[in-house]
């Protein structure tokens, strides 16, 4: 059950509470609050400022004892569910500041989060199968991720926009007071949309994630880049229709090196898909 009540205290202020229950069968009931506090100086600026609880139950294969999964790590590894497995919670706090006029835009969030039981994939240091590696689901105490998020767009012409935005993640397990491995600190997007006529847009996203942490024994993976285009088409007015092929370039990063990238990639996909609206 989820509750949100948007009070507008003045033309200037606006109060946002909301609340969630979860009932779960192996571990009860959770509370998660959260209150955030608006104030909009102007039209074009608003400023915000939250604090809220979060929680996250494990997967039914994440808890299962029979779960197992032979095609993990692109068939390179096995995983198994854990019967032991905890809940995630949360505590978070946020703080932003976002600009909007006619032509341009701008946002900037700031974001702590503290974790209890995170869920994370875990290698096992041996494996039952010779020539793989064994992983299991496990709970990390303590983990503390918290950074930066930038947004920005400018409508360059009535046809021509770009949108962009930029993450700068800390994550960290506070049990051991390392890195959370499998993180990547920088990650970027940015979006090139032409409209060339009314009904259609086509979009062209090239996706950066920057190198990630995996051990204290372990170099770094390096970042990579990736390229993506979008096509919509809006038929009527209630009827639109969407295409794409992401990671255009076909870039398979475990085929390069099959010991630092440990996941397979998708490689080069395609999508056709509706919306209709009524």
């Amino acid at each position: 059950m989820f509750l949100q009540d948007e009070i507008q205290l003045s033309h200037a202020w606006e109060l946002v509470l909301g609340g969630r229950m979860d009932h779960h069968a192996d571990f009860g009931w959770e509370a998660s609050p959260r209150a955030y506090l608006l104030y909009r100086p102007t039209e074009a600026l608003t400023l915000r400022a939250g604090a809220g609880r979060g929680f996250k139950a494990p997967t039914l294969k994440q808890l299962s004892p029979e779960y197992e999964s032979w095609a993990a790590m692109g068939g390179r590894g096995v995983i198994r569910g854990n019967p032991e497995l905890q809940p995630e919670t949360n505590q978070s706090f946020e703080l932003g500041a976002a600009y909007a006029n006619e032509r341009w835009s701008l946002g900037a969030t700031a974001f702590h989060n503290d974790v209890r039981n995170l869920i994370e994939t875990v290698r096992q240091p041996t494996c039952f199968a010779p020539g793989r590696t064994c992983l299991a689901y496990d709970n990390v105490a303590r983990a503390r991720l918290q950074g930066l998020e930038l947004t920005g767009g400018l409508t360059l012409s009535p046809q021509w926009s770009v949108q962009a935005n930029y993450t700068w993640l800390d994550a960290r397990n506070r049990a051991t007071d390392t890195r959370l491995p499998d993180r990547s600190r920088h990650r970027a997007n940015a979006t090139l949309a032409w409209k060339p006529t009314a009904p259609l847009t086509t979009r062209l996203r090239v996706e950066y994630i920057g190198s990630q942490y995996r051990s204290a024994t372990e170099s770094d993976r390096p970042g990579y880049t990736l390229l993506h285009a979008y096509v919509d088409y809006a038929v009527t007015r209630h009827l639109s229709l969407h295409a794409g092929v992401e990671n255009l370039t076909d870039r398979r990063l475990a085929n390069d090196d099959a010991g630092v990238y440990a996941r397979a990639d998708e490689g080069r996909r395609y999508f056709a898909g509706l919306t209709a609206r009524f």
